[in-house]
């Protein structure tokens, strides 16, 4: 019979198994029941290479207070708009995940390290990150309607969860508390851990 501890043990790791599972990123597949705007508002959150990605950005992001969301914002916005209009054209099939592992390795690595790096280095794995996951997140052919209302609901659920991800995290960093401190940096090593466990899935591959 299991014990208690292994049972606790057993919810922690089952999470980030997952996560740590590949996942290349599937086209939009339409959610019965729901509008193609919240199937495209729910999609980042469906895919485990994404949402690590957003997590990873909202962390770096959020460690470093006063939160200042204009600029990674324009970045993130202008970025992601562009890769989701460029799945339009049907010449992407989509973004390696191996490409997309070392994107979230890279930030996480930010996260971790916990000093503030110039805007550029930020900035540059903001946009990388944005464009990546907007190449990543096609939509199957269909009515243009349709199609312009998924990829609007995956550029306004990108917003929402970074924004969310930076502000949760900018509350724990002005705790100014070095438990909570230090649990943002393990966080990103975390994710550090994950991003290499899918790179090494996606390479097997």
């Amino acid at each position: 019979m299991s014990s208690p501890g292994s049972c606790r043990r057993a919810w922690l790791i089952t999470p980030v198994a997952g996560l740590a599972l590949p996942a290349h990123a599937q086209a939009h597949m339409t959610v019965q029941g729901m509008s193609s705007f919240m199937t495209g508002a729910l999609h980042p959150l469906l895919t485990p290479s994404h949402v690590i990605i957003l997590l990873a950005l909202g962390l770096a992001v959020g460690q470093h207070i006063p939160l200042r969301l204009g600029a990674p914002l324009k970045v993130f916005a202008g970025c992601s708009a562009i890769g989701l209009a460029l799945t339009t054209t049907g010449r992407i099939a989509g973004v390696h995940p191996g490409i997309l592992s070392g994107i979230a390795f890279a930030i996480g690595g930010i996260v971790a390290f916990g000093k503030k790096l110039p805007f550029a280095v930020p900035a540059i794995l903001l946009g990388a990150g944005a464009l990546a996951i907007g190449l990543d997140s096609g939509v199957e052919k269909g009515a243009a309607w349709t199609v312009f209302g998924t990829l609007s609901g995956t550029w306004v659920g990108l917003l929402v969860y970074l924004v969310n991800f930076a502000f949760y995290t900018s509350l724990a960093a002005e705790k100014k508390q070095q438990w909570l401190q230090i649990g943002i940096r393990v966080a990103g090593s975390w994710i550090l851990a994950i991003s290499v466990l899918m790179l090494a899935f996606a390479l097997r591959k």
